[in-house]
């Protein structure tokens, strides 16, 4: 594993600030939903993570007809720069009832680092919202994930991320180099989620010369080692 993540580092060298961003009105959101979501599950249990970033909330409001602009600004405005942690876990019964974590088990329980370009870790602090206003708009969206997941959807617990550090810099971005780890316990078990960054959605495609998608990511194609050059 190890010597495959070596061979990964050299081949695969983080240039996307030489890459195009897409307009966040073109973002495909189902895209940038499944890169940003993270699953495991067994016939006894369920673990899964969302990490929802502020791409994610433009996007989805700039894209509604249904929203104005005026209350597009509005709802940006309360989210701010924020990141948001979404998470869920349950034990399953062997009848296939689903027995929801509390939300003070899933705080206790939940870690989240970020990994930077340079190697170096930072865990970063998830709190209840301090911002009265995110928290009425993070609760009114369970009953919208009820309704798309249900009782899943329904047990979903928000956690904002303190994402900047000491000096007011951001310590991670969706379109720079870096990892969200996420490390969910539950008894003597701990599983731990990795989000990469950049994240491909939010740029233009790209492609080997051998026709096959390439990750925004990606310095040198891997099935024929040619330099990509846009």
């Amino acid at each position: 594993m190890k010597l495959i993540f070596a061979t990964c580092a050299v081949l695969f060298a983080f240039g996307a600030h030489a890459i195009e961003r897409k307009p966040l009105a073109e973002v495909d959101i189902n895209a940038l939903a499944v890169e940003t979501q993270r699953v495991t599950s067994t016939n006894e249990s369920i673990d899964f993570a969302w990490w929802i970033t502020p791409e994610f909330w433009e996007a989805t409001f700039r894209q509604n007809p249904n929203v104005p602009e005026a209350q597009v600004e509005q709802i940006l405005g309360i989210l701010g720069d924020d990141f948001v942690l979404a998470v869920v876990q349950a034990d399953i019964s062997p009848f296939g009832d689903f027995r929801f974590f509390d939300k003070k088990t899933v705080m206790d329980a939940l870690k989240v680092e970020v990994v930077r370009a340079d190697g170096s870790v930072l865990e970063v602090s998830h709190t209840e919202p301090s911002n009265p206003d995110l928290r009425i708009m993070l609760d009114q969206l369970r009953p919208i994930l009820a309704q798309a997941m249900g009782n899943l959807g329904e047990n979903f617990y928000f956690f904002p991320l303190a994402m900047s550090d000491a000096d007011g810099d951001q310590i991670l971005s969706a379109h720079a180099a870096g990892q969200l780890r996420v490390s969910l316990k539950r008894g003597e078990t701990t599983t731990v989620f990795e989000i990469e960054t950049p994240l491909d959605s939010l740029f233009v495609p790209r492609t080997c010369p051998n026709g096959k998608r390439a990750h925004v990511s990606w310095t040198y194609c891997p099935w024929s080692g040619e330099k990509l050059t846009k």
